[in-house]
C-alpha cells in the first residue's frame, strides 16, 4: 500500500514537527489544537474504564470537531450501555493494530467480529437512532481501543487513498502496518524526536501527522 511522503523514512523529522505543533501550548496556556486532550482527557487510558463507554468519552471525541448528537449520546449511554460495553469487553484493550497477525485479522476486525458489530451499534443501524456518521463512530471506537482502532476521516482517507467512506479502512491500515516496510518503527521515532509527554498510541501518532500534512498544519483550524 502506497503511503503519503509524510510518512516515509525520509520525513520522519518533518512529521516530529507537525506532532510536535499539534500538542503545542498557547501564550496562555491553553491547547493549540484541542484534539491534543483527546487521549489523555479524563485521565487517560490508565484511568479510564475499557469496557463502558461514559460521558468522558464524548467529551473526548467533541475535541476532535466532532459532536455526538444528543440522541445518539442517550442511545450510547442508555438503552445500549449493557450490549455496548459487552462488545468491548470481547475486544482485546492490550493488542496493537500492527500486532494483529493478519490470518487473525478476521476474527478480531473482519466482518463477523465484535469491533465490527459494535462499529454497527454505535452507528445505530436498526435501532432508527441517528446521528453517529463514520468519522464520529471511529473517533469513539478509537478512544476505546486506540492501540487497535484508527480514527477515520476525509483527510486520512484521501491521503492513505482509502476510497469512498470507511469501507474497508481496518484492512487497509493493517496492511499498511503489517507489510513489512517499518511503518510501526518509523510512527514510534516520530513520538520519540517530537518529545511529547503525551503517552499516545501509534495509530494516533499516524493520525496526527497525517491531519497535520492533509490541512498544511496553518489553516487556524482547531482539532
Amino acid at each position: 500500500m502506497a503511503l503519503p511522503d509524510i510518512l516515509g523514512q525520509d520525513h520522519m523529522h518533518a512529521a516530529a514537527k507537525l506532532l510536535g505543533t499539534y500538542y503545542r501550548r498557547t501564550a496562555a496556556g491553553l491547547p493549540a489544537y484541542t484534539g491534543s486532550m483527546y487521549s489523555s482527557w479524563g485521565g487517560g487510558a490508565a484511568a479510564r474504564d475499557v469496557n463502558r463507554v461514559t460521558a468522558e468519552d464524548l467529551i473526548a471525541v467533541s475535541f476532535l470537531s466532532v459532536d455526538v448528537p444528543g440522541e445518539a449520546a442517550f442511545g450510547i449511554l442508555e438503552p445500549q450501555a449493557a450490549l455496548i460495553s459487552d462488545l468491548l469487553a470481547q475486544i482485546p484493550a492490550d493488542l496493537e493494530m500492527a500486532g494483529l497477525p493478519p490470518d487473525d485479522f478476521d476474527k478480531v476486525l473482519g466482518e463477523a467480529s465484535p469491533a465490527r458489530q459494535l462499529w454497527h451499534v454505535l452507528r445505530g443501524r436498526g435501532t432508527g437512532r441517528r446521528g453517529m456518521c463514520e468519522t464520529r463512530t471511529s473517533k469513539l471506537m478509537a478512544r476505546k481501543r486506540p492501540l487497535l482502532v484508527p480514527v477515520y476521516d476525509s483527510v486520512a482517507g484521501h491521503l492513505m487513498r482509502l476510497g469512498p467512506g470507511s469501507a474497508g479502512q481496518w484492512q487497509k491500515w493493517h496492511t499498511a502496518l503489517t507489510d513489512g516496510t517499518g511503518l510501526p518503527e518509523r510512527l514510534q521515532e516520530i513520538r520519540r524526536v517530537s518529545r511529547i509527554t503525551d503517552p499516545i498510541s501509534d495509530l494516533r501518532v499516524m493520525d496526527i501527522v497525517l491531519w497535520m500534512y492533509g490541512t498544511g498544519a496553518a489553516t487556524g483550524e482547531r482539532q
